[in-house]
């Protein structure tokens, strides 16, 4: 990197040197440790600077990164920490300026929330970096008038940290916005050119803008929700000024998009919404789609694609402030409306509106909502689950009271977000030591701690069996002196004693969960085992430890391939990503050998480009449906891999939703596709026992309207395109999995009225 030639001001111990300056230029503070590097031409400034108000109690920390798995430079390689308000203090000639503040810092090494405000003159910004990040920043750029001296204040309310500093005046603004973007930039010129993207998506033909549009800097377009809009994506004709229609049952959320092609870079943009019928504004949670660079599978290195992915709030409630703009001349700005029918509402057809303003100038979004009379539900014995990175434990393990409030905060917020989903289980594990030379188990914080999570699950109805994971690496350690590696490679078959201590681990466990009278528990020693033939014997001798322990065993693997033939008489839960086998195998296997297979579709989940949208509401409902699987569990809620905004980073993509910084659930498209997933499941169960109550009745018209229903059903059974994965194509278009829906609805509100 060739930065300019910057001038830094010198600054001592609360004294104010007068200084010549022929022209102020951009001053660079770069806060870390003496062992740390310097940003070319900044003033370094450590714990011991006498520019702080208070030396007491900072600290240096540097977390230089390489590439594994993150990269710095010599401003975000190193900060300064605090615990108590302090505040730095630079010379800066007299008149405004501009002063950007960088916090953060690379792999932290005190695993603290830090939750703070910054403040400058009179403006104050709240800064807030969660815990267990590798690679966290967050900036803010104030206006400051200086008398001399500026003054940057840090007050706490747990810690805090600043990594730099930047302060400029109008004259010198070009030259910090370049010095900036290079602070910010996640890796060396030299690794980004690696980087290449993949061919860019059709855009279609170019729209005829008229002449409304043109004097008013945008046009207002739609397309359906689970479509993917790219950022050049260009409307037809007939997506032009757009009314929004959506059909919903009371306490259902139903998702509703539109879209802003800036003509013209617009500063500031407003969403308004208002009450749709007996649905209140504040029951209609506006967001916007962001774009981001994601890589087309999420281990792929130095290609990516821009993909529509995070879900961002845009009109605020909480601590996150409410995103205004700017929206930029030529990119697609998708706004994305969800909105919950209250749980007791009146059907009927209502009007409402969504106002779009922007630079003063203003368009209306017409929207007709239906609400049906009805009430859905849910099939108890094809249920949702997902693997999950608990919170709770990363809250037991805090340093600090505030940090631990963080985690059991982010617990509760994620459980009622899954709830909302559709999601009814997480993964669970019991992760204790093994035995020592006595053979006793160290189990009891271990035991506590998933006591708090099955609590927790249970106050939000979630289902059991809870596949319980437990710690078999541990003791293959213990014999072995070495781990094995990912999918049992380079395994090694250990004594026999290995096998005894699994089971009694194993048996642990489960005494404890009968004597708590905890949900019932499948066991899951080892994921994804290898094909190879040490991977299978040594995986066989596990399954049966396990389950000589009187319980039953899950296993992620595949059951059509034949090398895995030998584990089948020691499994009870087979675990498969495509719905394969196919229906009439698996449930002929269930009757016979009373065997459950579930499915983890992580090709709808991020392992692809972050695109599966459409796939990812077949998977979860029609496709579902269709299957035989009895449940769902994809790979994960939130996986984190170095920054957790940046998919190009780390050693693979990170997966699913993300968080906001003090810890609330950011979704992501594919997430809310699920939620459609799983309604449109619901919407065939509700038939299904519609019709199953309307046989028995003794009404001719309710056993007549039965009939009509059950040759919907059947019909549509037999339309459903039938694939192991659901992905991109070969299925139905979002378009008529709603036609579909429809059809379902329309049978069932004839039916429930019957029934009354």
């Amino acid at each position: 990197m060739n930065a300019p030639t910057l001038q830094v001001v010198m600054f001592l111990a609360g004294i104010v040197i007068p200084v010549a300056f022929a022209r102020a230029e951009v001053l660079i503070f770069d806060m870390g440790t003496d062992k740390s590097a310097d940003w070319p031409g900044s003033k370094k400034v450590t714990p011991k600077d006498a520019g702080w108000q208070s030396t007491k109690d900072l600290k240096g920390h540097m977390g230089r990164g390489d590439g594994n798995t993150v990269w710095t430079n010599p401003m975000t390689e190193d900060a300064v920490f605090g615990e108590a308000a302090n505040a730095f203090r630079f010379q800066a000639p007299a008149g405004k300026w501009s002063v950007y503040v960088l916090c953060g810092a690379c792999k932290p090494a005190q695993g603290a929330y830090l939750d703070f405000d910054v403040s400058v003159g009179n403006e104050t910004w709240t800064c807030r970096i969660p815990p267990g990040v590798q690679y966290c920043f967050e900036h803010h750029t104030f206006t400051a008038t200086s008398d001399g001296q500026i003054e940057v204040k840090f007050t706490p309310r747990n810690k805090w940290c600043v990594a730099g500093i930047v302060a400029w005046q109008a004259a010198d603004a070009d030259q910090a916005k370049e010095l900036i973007r290079k602070i910010e930039q996640w890796a060396p010129d030299e690794e980004i050119a690696k980087w290449k993207p993949d061919p860019a998506p059709p855009t279609g033909p170019e729209p005829k803008i008229g002449d409304g549009d043109r004097k008013r800097g945008f046009c207002l377009w739609s397309r359906h929700w689970a479509q993917v809009v790219y950022p050049k994506t260009n409307p037809t004709q007939e997506e032009m000024d757009p009314t929004l229609r959506i059909f919903a049952s009371p306490g259902e959320y139903e998702p509703m998009t539109f879209i802003i092609r800036p003509l013209k870079d617009l500063a500031r943009a407003e969403v308004r919404v208002e009450a749709i019928g007996p649905v209140p504004a504040e029951n209609i949670e506006v967001r916007k789609v962001r774009y981001l660079p994601a890589r087309p599978n999420y281990t792929v290195q130095y290609r990516y694609r821009i993909v529509p992915d995070i879900l961002d709030r845009w009109t605020s409630t909480s601590s996150v402030e409410p995103q205004t703009g700017p929206l930029p001349a030529g990119e697609n700005a998708r706004f994305w409306l969800t909105v919950r029918v209250p749980d007791k509402t009146a059907p009927g057809l209502y009007k409402g509106r969504v106002q779009f303003i922007a630079d003063g100038q203003a368009a209306d979004v017409p929207v007709q909502l239906r609400i049906l009379d009805i009430r859905l539900e849910e099939d108890p014995n094809h249920t949702y689950a997902i693997y999950y990175r608990h919170p709770l434990g990363r809250a037991a393990s805090a340093p600090d009271e505030h940090t631990r409030k963080y985690w059991l905060r982010k617990a509760e917020l994620e459980h009622a977000d899954m709830a909302a989903h559709g999601t009814r289980n997480v993964t669970l594990s019991c992760g204790f030591q093994p035995a020592d030379d006595t053979g006793r188990f160290d189990a009891n914080a271990a035991l506590e701690l998933l006591d708090q999570q099955l609590k927790l699950a249970e106050r939000f109805k979630f289902q059991p069996p809870y596949v319980m994971s437990i710690n078999t690496g541990g003791v293959y350690r213990k014999y072995m002196k070495q781990s094995f590696s990912s999918h049992l490679a380079g395994v090694k078959m250990p004594p026999e004693a290995f096998f005894k201590e699994l089971t009694a681990m194993t048996k642990l466990v489960e005494d404890e969960r009968k004597r708590r009278a905890w949900p019932a528990f499948v066991y899951y020693p080892v994921d994804e085992p290898g094909h190879d033939e040490a991977s299978v014997q040594f995986m066989a001798g596990v399954l049966k430890a396990v389950r000589a322990a009187g319980v039953r065993t899950y296993l992620t693997a595949d059951p059509t391939s034949a090398a895995f033939a030998p584990l089948k008489p020691f499994v009870d839960v087979w675990c498969t990503q495509p719905f394969l086998p196919d229906r009439e195998t698996i449930l002929a296997d269930m009757k016979a050998r009373g065997v459950e297979y579930w499915c983890y579709p992580n090709h709808v989940a991020g392992e692809n480009d972050h695109t599966t949208v459409a796939g990812a509401r077949m998977t979860y409902g029609f496709g579902f449906w269709r299957s035989g699987f009895l449940r769902l569990i994809p790979w994960i809620y939130q996986a984190e891999m170095a920054d957790p905004f940046n998919y190009l980073d780390g050693t693979a993509m990170d997966f699913m939703n993300r968080s906001e910084p003090d810890g609330t659930p950011l979704p992501v498209t594919i997430w809310e596709a699920y939620r459609e997933g799983y309604d449109d499941y619901r919407y065939v169960f509700s038939l299904q026992q519609a019709i199953a109550r309307a046989e028995k009745s003794a009404s001719d018209a309710a056993r007549q309207e039965a009939a009509e229903a059950q040759k919907v059903l059947e019909e549509l059974w037999k339309a459903i395109p039938v694939l192991a994965k659901y992905k991109y194509d070969g299925f139905w278009p979002p378009e008529e999995m709603d036609v579909r829906r429809w059809q379902i609805a329309e049978r069932l509100e004839k039916l429930s009225q019957v029934l009354r």
